[in-house]
């Protein structure tokens, strides 16, 4: 442009490297956008244009943290552009480097952060994510084999420095991907250009719309772990891997450059994330960290123990995939189980239950050791208040100790752009790190009030997340923390907003005062000898750089010979310097510089220590964090305005069963009109309820009712029933409500048969199958056999089931089965005689009842001609229901149910129909 500034050149040349990038553009104290940028500024933030040739809107410096967040909440990526030089320290530049030119003679600037949404830390300018919900950032490596996918996956949580790194092999579906992004459901999702499947593409884009894709040619796992090793980790202070990660190195390579078998996606979906973090600058912080842990998916992590069917054979957790979580509304929805459940009062355990909710406890003593506590507290209404009280105090210490660590860390005081940036805030903003410090210190001394408050409980786990050792497993923090506490005056350091500690915190700030007090002391004992030879009293007069000036009476200034140097003079008085004074004065100064440095320092150097003792703090958050949980799900079951009882868990060696009386479902308002249903499965043998009635009876509801009373009994909660006994579900499965996936190609019957199939693969003797009329994706014939194969298998597989249909020809043939029990959603039919006698109108009114045996009418279907099914559709499928074992038995079994029903189109799409 004509009219370019060297600054306008130097945004242009930031610009073109980051176009996808918001610039917040540091001039002087103000961050300032142009050209397109200005338009989002005066679009997204409110601003107004300012005068000139372009485009262009700006804020002050203060006000960055609130204008970064808005802009990332909506999806911008913003990046922090800050001045690096002073205009002195440009003109040292130039002269130095001998450049005259107009480009040369402008100040540095760099892009010291990117933030966006997924990637946002607590740091000195920023409040770090809005919500108190982990927004993960996940790196997906893909490699394809025959149609079949392995994923290797990295999800961290940026605003606490979590890796969760993983490796696994998916189905043709990719259901465990999409469990994955079910339970930690990612804000960012990086993959690889060059691997990353057209299938598995479409699929993230389907399932997670809200989420930003970036794509990027991630590295070799060998060159990650060079790079790790580097950069981060071999070169730090102990030169170790971290604990963490160890498991993803192969043991023969001494050096560690090597992933271990079965590990080498996951390491290269580990290298996605640490290229970006990169690219964002906030890599030393987060790395710095170190925490890394394994993730597994959960049916994986339970399929080893699967081996025998008369016992308990599933893992610690319930296995809840995607299409369960969403079908049974249990995450992510308005009014969804977690919404119900959330009564938290700490982001710490509203973290915590949105995992536990997601993967509920199969571990028998665990739910019980839960039960005992969450009774404790119902019973203890006081207690609870106070728990509460205190808790609502607590700041988000899990993000505060990231914040502090981050801080403290000496690399990225040396190496980050950060730590050259010219901050006309900086003030401000240490005063807020210092009250932030303060605030953790405060939150860990607050939390101690809880080993008080629960020292009577007769609970195991209030006991253990309380109490110290060696009554519980609470760390004894107390040395650590008072050393922290009364090493600096914090209502000084609250005030001046830095920190002056005491003697004995920091030993280079006591060897600096120590220096300082040195040289005072020597300056004493001079003035003594001083006066001694003057014979009269003396004093140092003089500032800054000409102190130490003897001040001498007149009258015996006469004594004063060659060695003193006249300064100056007053009325009655003549100042003197000495080569002894200019030495004190020239160590006084290096003394007080080196005290400044240390100073500037002192902060980071303190957040350092504190930050080493890191597994301390973290265990302490975690035991804070379930007893938050546990305090709400204690406050759930009080807002209860019915009947809540505590389930009643075995393993169901022999049978497994569900028996609810009286059961509401969780997540509907209490109204004095909802109607409790009963529910019994396997306590008499048949543990499949074949469920009819009329369109909107209630069946969908029951159904989801029973699955979320199942879900609670495995979190340890309270219950809306008057009673619930069941034994351990390893898994729920759903089939619920008729849609397709038009994103992904899927028509209704596609989703249908791709769900079905998968239950049918995995559901196991202790799972809970709920089938919502399923065969409706297609014609009535094939529909019906689809439906009566499928119920035959999971019949005789013995699993608890719930199948609804409106097919009453297949009550008619399953009404004799053993394991079969009929039910049906009660309603009230009253016919009227209008004026034609061919032609009576019918008033129905649904009782939402749950009562035994088949409907008495159907309704919504025309029965004559379902009356007319041919028989062989219906002996076939019972005849074809055993071999339904594997994938490809159930889909020839498919086939031969739709040769009978003579529908050809059906064929080229179960052809597809693969697990």
């Amino acid at each position: 442009m004509k009219s370019q500034t060297p600054a306008h050149r130097q945004w242009w040349e930031l610009k073109s490297a980051h176009y996808d990038c918001v610039l917040f553009f540091k001039v002087g104290k103000f961050y300032e956008l142009y050209h397109m940028d200005a338009a989002v500024g005066v679009n997204e933030l409110g601003f107004s244009y300012m005068k000139g040739e372009f485009a262009h809107s700006g804020f002050p410096e203060s006000a960055y943290a609130r204008m970064s967040s808005t802009l990332v909440s909506k999806g911008y990526k913003v990046a922090r552009v800050e001045q690096t030089e002073t205009p002195d320290m440009m003109q040292d530049r130039c002269k130095l480097e001998q450049k005259t030119s107009k480009h040369d003679k402008v100040v540095r600037r760099e892009i010291c952060q990117v933030s966006v949404r997924g990637a946002q830390v607590c740091g000195l300018q920023d409040n770090g994510p809005s919500e108190s919900n982990s927004p993960f950032m996940m790196a997906v490596a893909e490699e394809e084999n025959n149609g079949i996918s392995t994923y290797g996956v990295c999800f961290v949580d940026t605003s606490i420095g979590q890796f969760h790194i993983g490796q696994f092999k998916d189905d043709k579906h990719s259901s465990r991907l999409l469990t994955t992004l079910a339970h930690f459901p990612p804000a960012l999702i990086i993959s690889d250009r060059k691997s990353c499947t057209v299938r598995t593409s479409k699929l993230l884009s389907t399932h997670c719309h809200s989420a930003r894709r970036e794509t990027l040619n991630m590295a070799p796992p060998e060159k990650t772990l060079k790079l790790l090793a580097e950069k981060y980790y071999r070169t730090n202070d102990n030169g170790q891997w971290p604990e963490g990660i160890l498991q993803f190195l192969h043991e023969g390579d001494v050096l560690g450059l090597t992933p271990s078998t079965n590990s080498s996606l996951a390491i290269k979906a580990l290298g996605g994330c640490v290229a970006f973090l990169t690219e964002c600058l906030l890599d030393i912080q987060i790395l710095g960290m170190s925490q890394f842990s394994e993730y597994t998916p959960p049916d994986v992590l339970n399929m080893t123990l699967q081996n025998e069917k008369t016992q308990w054979t599933g893992g610690s957790t319930m296995v809840l995939d995607s299409i369960t979580l969403r079908n049974l509304r249990i995450v992510q929805d308005e009014g969804c189980l977690y919404d119900k459940l959330n009564l938290c009062s700490t982001p710490m355990g509203k973290r915590l239950l949105y995992q536990w909710v997601c993967s509920p406890s199969c571990d028998l003593t665990v739910i019980k050791e839960r039960q005992k506590a969450i009774k404790t507290l119902f019973e203890n209404q006081d207690i609870c208040q106070e728990a509460k009280s205190l808790l609502t105090t607590l700041p988000d210490l899990e993000r505060l100790l990231a914040k502090v660590h981050a801080l403290g860390n000496l690399k990225k005081s040396k190496d980050h752009p950060d730590s050259r940036a010219i901050l006309y805030e900086e003030k401000t903003y240490s005063k807020k790190k210092v009250l932030d410090f303060i605030s953790v210190l405060n939150g860990y001394t607050a939390a101690l009030k809880l080993t008080e408050l629960f020292c009577d409980t007769d609970s195991a786990l209030l006991k253990r997340i309380t109490q110290l050792s060696p009554d519980g497993k609470y760390p004894d923090y107390r040395e650590t923390l008072k050393f922290f506490k009364e090493g600096f005056n914090q209502t000084q350091a609250e005030k001046e907003g830095k920190i002056l500690p005491e003697a004995g915190v920091d030993q280079e700030y006591d060897n600096t005062l120590e220096l300082i007090e040195e040289i005072e002391q020597e300056l004493k004992e001079y003035l003594v000898e001083q006066e001694k030879y003057f014979k009269c009293r003396i004093k140092y007069v003089g500032s800054d750089k000409k102190r130490y000036q003897m001040e001498i009476p007149q009258n015996a200034a006469s004594k004063a010979g060659g060695d003193y140097h006249m300064e100056g003079a007053r009325k009655g008085f003549k100042r003197y310097s000495t080569a002894e004074t200019k030495d004190f004065l020239a160590r006084m100064m290096a003394a007080e510089e080196q005290k400044r440095v240390v100073l500037k320092d002192l902060s980071r150097r303190i957040f350092e220590k504190f930050s080493s003792h890191y597994s301390q703090w973290a265990a302490a958050v975690q035991c804070v964090a379930t007893l938050d949980v546990l305090l709400s799900l204690c406050e759930f079951a009080r807002q209860q305005t019915s009947d809540i009882c505590l389930p009643e868990l075995t393993f169901g060696d022999t049978q497994p069963y569900i028996s609810i009386v009286e059961g509401r479902h969780p997540c509907i308002p209490i109204v004095n009109d909802f109607i409790p249903n009963d529910t019994s499965l396997g306590e008499n043998g048949a543990s499949l309820l074949l469920l009819t009635g009329p369109n909107m009876g209630g069946k969908s509801t029951l159904m989801r009712q029973v699955g979320l009373l199942t879900v609670l009994s495995h979190l340890g909660s309270y219950v809306p029933a008057q009673e619930c006994k069941l034994s351990l579900v390893d898994r729920i499965f759903t089939r619920l409500g008729a849609s397709d996936d038009i994103l992904s190609g899927h028509s209704t019957f596609l989703v249908e048969m791709n769900e079905t199939a998968a239950i049918i693969k995995h559901a196991s003797l202790h799972s809970l199958v709920l089938l919502d009329e399923l065969g409706r994706g297609t014609s009535t014939y094939d529909g019906t056999a689809i439906a009566s194969g499928v119920c035959v298998e999971l019949a005789e597989r013995g699993c608890r089931v719930l199948f609804s249909t409106h097919y009453h020809t297949l009550v008619t043939h399953l009404a004799t089965h053993p394991n079969v029990q009929l039910g049906h959603m009660a309603c009230m039919v009253e016919t009227e005689e209008t004026e034609r006698d061919d032609i009576p109108e019918e008033t129905i009114t649904f009782l939402y009842k749950l009562s035994p045996g088949a409907c008495p009418k159907s309704y919504g279907f025309n029965a004559a001609k379902l009356a007319g099914i041919p028989q062989e559709i219906t002996r076939r499928a019972r005849n074809i229901s055993k071999k339904l074992e594997t994938e490809a038995n159930l889909i020839r079994a498919f086939k031969e149910i739709m040769k009978v029903g003579q529908v050809s189109n059906m064929r080229t799409l179960l052809a597809e129909l693969t697990i």
